[in-house]
């Protein structure tokens, strides 16, 4: 009879995309996981296809993550192992055409939510003495995207929040690191207009000199590589993940 223990996670924005390859693969090692989403119906899918927990909780309702925390901890009696930061919503337009109540859910979204999450599981964790949080960001915070500002600024926000806690964090055995992955199939496609986005469009995206665009999958790898304990050492990591696109994009603007 196995006495191992499993190791224990919980995500945000795990119904569908990178979320979902993330819960997916942590299911697949035997983790114990619980994931969170706003839809019921994909959310439900995912638990049934991958033996997960699944708790419907809109990022920008602050009883829903209080309560989604608790459920956790009663799933797993104790803090989990590691936490993911996963949802995220886009809107496209200009700076000068986002209204205040558009900016607000994208930041309330992208970055206040995830704040909220953090706070309280790296409080758990520290208490503890051990835990990793990963913040799955976007290369929009290093470069912005022309067409995605309000989603570009979230993200910035959120690179430069995962490097303080980081800084915070690693004295009490806590690892905080970020993953940037640049164009990604499937990507981000929760907007404020509903469930659609150019993710599938790679008409629209920059080119890929590694021969492919990032999938989902590629993403959880890079969140395996930074929990993995030969990476004890990384903290305050920021893990661009694009296939050389962005070391390519710069090579290419030199005199």
């Amino acid at each position: 009879m196995s006495t191992e223990i499993k190791k224990t996670a919980f995500v945000t924005g795990g119904t569908s995309n990178i979320g979902r390859a993330i819960v997916t693969r942590l299911a697949s090692l035997n983790w114990d996981v619980v994931f969170t989403g706003r839809d019921r119906d994909r959310g439900s899918e995912v638990a049934d296809a991958t033996g997960t927990l699944f708790i419907q909780a809109d990022a920008t309702d602050r009883k829903a993550v209080d309560f989604a925390v608790a459920q956790s901890k009663r799933q797993f009696g104790d803090v989990p192992d590691l936490f993911v930061s996963c949802a995220a919503i886009v809107f496209e337009d200009a700076l000068s055409n986002t209204t205040d109540v558009i900016f607000r859910e994208v930041m309330e979204v992208n970055l206040t939510s995830v704040f909220r999450y953090s706070r309280t599981f790296y409080e758990l964790m520290k208490a503890r003495g051990s835990g990793n949080i990963i913040h799955v960001v976007s290369d929009s915070a290093l470069i912005g995207i022309h067409h995605l500002p309000a989603y570009s600024i979230s993200k910035a926000g959120l690179l430069a929040m995962s490097e303080m806690l980081a800084a915070e964090a690693v004295e009490y055995g806590v690892r905080v690191n970020a993953i940037c992955p640049g164009a990604t199939h499937p990507g981000v496609q929760s907007t404020l207009r509903g469930f659609e986005h150019h993710a599938e469009d790679d008409s629209r995206w920059g080119p890929a000199p590694s021969g492919r665009h990032n999938q989902a999958d590629d993403v959880a790898d890079a969140v395996l590589l930074l929990i993995n304990d030969k990476a004890h050492r990384c903290a305050g990591v920021m893990l661009r993940v694009d296939g050389g696109a962005s070391a390519a994009m710069r090579g290419g603007t030199r005199a």
